[in-house]
């Protein structure tokens, strides 16, 4: 971090704790939303080569419903590099994961508050919008991440989410993710697309991915 930016973070105010307040209270509201709703997944993948050159696509649409801790899937439409795969790939698509999968929370979220620093950003964007900046409260870690929130201080609502991992994992050499919050549900906006982009691998091995996930039609339970 250089010089001026550290400046600018030390000085930057920290957020009301209302407002802080507000934006847990709605992500608790989201998390028990979503751990209960069907949605359609639209995930679009790809591998890129060093020059940017897309190697490999892939497109998957599943429907995914989430009921007592477990989470169905069905798949409706896979292809690879346009290739029409649904059926071959029906079996291995649909099956549950061997373990749960972790739900990526919000740095908002009040379980994960105590974990960073808050500091208010100068406003990006729509009138009556607050961005607001975090960071780990102490040492940087694979499971905290760093950057930018867009939230509304009236809902609690985030309206879009900008960060990256605070510490690398192991043979990741990047890696950046965005959110954007514009599906309208009964506890507030939820995610509608997921943008990840990344460097990993090792040495000369290295890949470069983008995976695009368009997440629509919510219905709760």
């Amino acid at each position: 971090m250089g010089v001026l930016a550290m400046v600018t973070l030390l000085t930057a105010a920290v957020p009301e704790p209302a407002l802080l307040e507000k934006l847990g209270a709605r992500a608790l509201q989201l998390e028990a939303f979503t751990e209960a709703a069907q949605l359609t997944l639209e995930v679009h993948a790809e591998e890129l080569d060093a020059a940017g050159a897309v190697n490999k696509t892939t497109q998957t649409t599943l429907r995914v419903t989430r009921a007592g801790g477990k989470v169905g899937r069905t798949l409706l439409h896979h292809e690879e590099n346009g290739k029409d795969l649904t059926e071959a790939k029906r079996a291995e698509l649909e099956r549950p994961p061997k373990k749960a999968e972790a739900a990526m929370r919000s740095p908002f979220h009040p379980a994960e508050q105590p974990k960073y620093r808050f500091v208010m950003l100068p406003p990006a964007g729509e009138a009556g919008l607050l961005r607001v900046g975090f960071q780990p409260a102490g040492e940087k870690d694979e499971a905290l991440s760093m950057g930018d929130a867009t939230v509304d201080p009236v809902s609690g609502d985030t309206v879009a989410l900008s960060m990256r991992p605070s510490k690398n994992p192991m043979f990741v050499e990047a890696l950046s993710i965005d959110c954007a919050f514009e599906a309208q549900t009964p506890a507030g906006r939820a995610l509608s697309k997921l943008t990840i982009k990344g460097i990993a691998g090792l040495l000369f091995f290295k890949k470069r991915f983008r995976v695009v996930t368009t997440l629509r039609d919510y219905e709760g339970p």
